[in-house]
């Protein structure tokens, strides 16, 4: 009840629902006897999930017990013993302008050249793409509202490309729904995260290119763009809706990386 009043989505809190249900089926103790050497132990029951999963586990429990501390249900946290384990820092693998190019040349149908600049356009999370209504467009200010995690909204941008590709999209369709983003076969209805990223795949299998494409590349590829184009941190921050400027990091680093690749190329 206390995350649900923080404002998280259904998913976010069914996805601590199952942690919480799995930890307490396997440990199997009171609240109150539970302690740092449970928590790994239950942490490695599987040896082969990811280090993020691991993060996330880790997460969810110290929330939990620090709710638990904050009621006095328990008067020491066992989590304040468990160190995050460090994730290897990854850059993320941007697509270049020509390979953009590419991509579109591999659209064959207006929906699929509207979704593909519209993720490349805004940088919006494959959920918050999915879930614009046509309403939500503003195009005189060329923005469009979308909600993001933890059901904050914000605004992104769509340039002039994607307005124009979106407005003959939706100037060919002949259905009455809100959604920006629909099936082509009925019933109609809005397109679920797994079309999508299936109708990513599919643009991608028409092109011959050596990375894969989804939605969160083509985030990653537009915030590379803006970084590239002399956009600050904080804007960037901003429109990706980073809750924190440590996550935006990643973007100067990619930066730096281009720069000194582009300079070994000239002076090997």
């Amino acid at each position: 009840m206390a995350k649900k009043t923080e404002g998280l989505s259904k998913e976010t809190l069914k996805k601590y629902k199952n942690v919480l249900f799995d930890f307490g089926t396997r440990i199997n103790k009171q609240v109150t006897a539970i302690t740092a050497i449970d928590i790994r132990r239950w942490l490695n029951t599987n040896s082969e999930i990811k280090l993020s999963t691991v993060r996330y586990y880790i997460s969810v429990l110290r929330s939990f017990f620090n709710y638990l501390n904050n009621e006095d249900i328990v008067i020491v946290d066992p989590t304040r013993k468990i160190k995050m384990p460090k994730l290897p820092q990854r850059i993320p693998k941007a697509l270049s302008l020509d390979e953009l190019e590419v991509l579109r040349e591999g659209c064959k149908t207006l929906r699929e050249l509207a979704i593909l600049e519209t993720y490349y356009a805004t940088g919006g999370r494959l959920n918050e793409i999915r879930n614009i209504n046509i309403n939500d467009i503003n195009w005189e200010e060329k923005t469009i509202l979308v909600i993001g995690k933890g059901g904050k909204e914000r605004p992104v941008f769509i340039n002039s490309r994607a307005g124009f590709i979106l407005k003959k999209y939706l100037a060919s369709r002949k259905d009455s729904k809100e959604a920006l983003f629909i099936t082509e076969k009925g019933p109609v209805r809005r397109l679920s995260k797994r079309s999508i990223q299936q109708i990513f795949q599919k643009i991608s299998s028409r092109v011959s290119l050596s990375k894969k494409v989804h939605p969160h590349v083509m985030r990653h590829s537009m915030a590379t763009t803006m970084v590239d184009h002399g956009a600050s941190l904080e804007d960037v921050q901003n429109i990706l809706g980073h809750s924190s400027p440590n996550t935006t990091q990643i973007y100067a680093r990619v930066n730096i990386k281009r720069r000194k690749d582009a300079y070994l190329r000239t002076f090997k």
